[in-house]
């Protein structure tokens, strides 16, 4: 019984592992594009598994394989193009926007994820000045619960900080990401951005299924 417990704790904290460098993934690749972060994303991924099983995968193997400097120079135009401006975005990364009816920020979601920074400990460093809802910070925290769920071995709070991640999913994520996807892969030809977009999308509702799954082996363990 004893070795049993200690094989599915293992393989909970690779669980943990793999999604804390799934999410630390999928930020990079929406960070502005430069050489190093480009690098970094190249030499830590393993695009040969991602391109087997996911498209998006196999688009973004296709950009690394074929990378030069002008297309780094490319990618960064586009991604001034996409989500900085000058002029109206194209795809704004905030989740108010996507929420709100009349596509505004700072509205009640910002608050709301920026309550839940706080009562994990957190704090945007521009806080009232950005908003708290940007694409980065969200996944950024996912990052951040799933490296303390990692080396969580309280059994309560490690049912806790399951949960928050949940309802972060469901409350905020899960809605307006397939909207931003759908607005991205529409808007945009960049292998970098597309292949960044299915498998984000993709993604989260896997791991939410996931996450339940955990859930349900820790508390029957």
């Amino acid at each position: 019984m004893a070795a049993k417990t200690e094989a599915e704790d293992f393989q909970i904290e690779l669980f943990w592992s793999a999604r804390r460098n799934f999410y630390q993934l999928i930020r990079l690749l929406f960070l502005e594009p430069d050489i190093e972060n480009l690098r970094e994303i190249s030499s830590k991924a393993n695009l040969d598994e991602l391109a087997e099983f996911h498209e998006g995968g196999n688009i973004l193997r296709a950009f690394f394989d074929s990378l030069t400097a002008e297309q780094v120079k490319k990618e960064q135009e586009e991604f001034q193009r996409l989500f900085i401006g000058p002029g109206p975005l194209i795809t704004p990364p905030w989740e108010s926007y996507y929420r709100s009816k009349d596509h505004l920020l700072f509205e009640e979601w910002t608050y709301q994820v920026r309550s839940l920074y706080h009562q994990c400990g957190l704090q945007y460093v521009k806080e009232n000045n950005e908003p708290d809802d940007h694409l980065l910070l969200e996944l950024e925290f996912m990052y951040y619960l799933a490296d303390l769920s990692r080396g969580e071995k309280n059994l309560h709070k490690s049912l806790e900080l399951i949960s928050i991640q949940i309802d972060f999913l469901k409350e905020h994520l899960a809605i307006w990401i397939p909207f931003f996807c759908k607005k991205l892969i529409e808007a945009t030809n960049s292998q970098l951005f597309l292949g960044a977009a299915m498998l984000l999308e993709d993604f989260l509702s896997e791991d939410l299924n996931s996450l339940y799954e955990v859930r349900e082996a820790i508390s029957n363990g």
